[in-house]
């Protein structure tokens, strides 16, 4: 009874092991969404992409294309107009423009970092609000990174979330004083982007209404995701920032793709 039971122990051990390795292979293969770049192959080479997208399988009579993942060291900037940023409760801080400077990670191909946001012009209650050791009215993120993610795979809309870097010990976005109030703010946000086609630039438009962000879930994930801003030392409240921003590739950087298909 002895040597059945280690026998059938054995075989459930199998079994197990098995299926945690076909679980493991499954998650290694579905990538997408994933930054990368759709290439030409040489003549005479046969590629596994139909088209320059990289998004349509080869046939014997199309097979041009293949897909590199991954974004090297890609370098890339962001301009904005106005940003406001608001909590459920009405507080308000609103900045005239926006910048930032950052890279892809080496060897990823879903995030990004070294990365910090400036504010210009920022004023709440017609107050200038300044972020320690800036210009009066200029506000600075801490380290910030982000990553890419689905919001809704069966339509394949893509979601680029924004988060202090893992180093801010502080898990504060930013922090940042208006003559006398303090403000706040933590957590992440969410803002969709644009997949499938290969491009040196992205319109990133963040929406928000009364305090809440759109969109604000993950289609991986039960919880929300959003901002939370903090006045005058009162507890955090739920916020939303609203800009308008275009990220582009420094000069001399090749274009690239955020593939939903590969």
């Amino acid at each position: 009874m002895i040597r059945v039971r280690q026998i059938r122990i054995a075989g459930l051990c199998l079994v197990v092991a098995l299926a945690l390795g076909a679980v493991a292979a499954a998650s290694a293969m579905a990538t997408a969404p994933e930054y990368g770049r759709c290439v030409k192959v040489a003549k005479g080479t046969e590629g596994k992409f139909a088209t320059a997208k990289c998004i349509t399988a080869a046939t014997p009579e199309k097979h041009g294309f293949e897909w590199i993942p991954g974004a090297g060291k890609t370098k890339f900037e962001t301009k904005g107009g106005v940003g406001i940023l608001s909590s459920v409760n009405g507080q308000e801080v609103e900045c005239k423009t926006e910048s930032s400077q950052g890279e892809f990670f080496e060897g990823n191909n879903k995030e990004a970092g070294n990365m910090t946001i400036k504010f210009n012009e920022c004023v709440s209650l017609a107050q200038p609000c300044t972020s320690p050791g800036a210009k009066e009215g200029e506000l600075v993120t801490n380290d910030v990174e982000a990553v890419v993610g689905w919001e809704n795979k069966l339509k394949k809309k893509t979601d680029i979330e924004l988060h202090p870097a893992k180093s801010v010990t502080s898990g504060q976005f930013i922090e940042f004083e208006c003559i006398g109030l303090v403000v706040k703010v933590k957590g992440a946000v969410l803002v969709p982007v644009k997949n499938d086609a290969m491009k040196t630039s992205e319109a990133l438009k963040f929406v928000a209404k009364l305090g809440k962000q759109k969109p604000e879930k993950w289609e991986e994930s039960s919880s929300k995701v959003f901002l939370e801003a903090s006045f005058k030392g009162g507890p955090y409240e739920q916020s939303g920032q609203q800009i308008e921003s275009t990220l582009k590739e420094l000069a001399g950087e090749q274009a690239l793709e955020l593939n939903a298909v590969v």
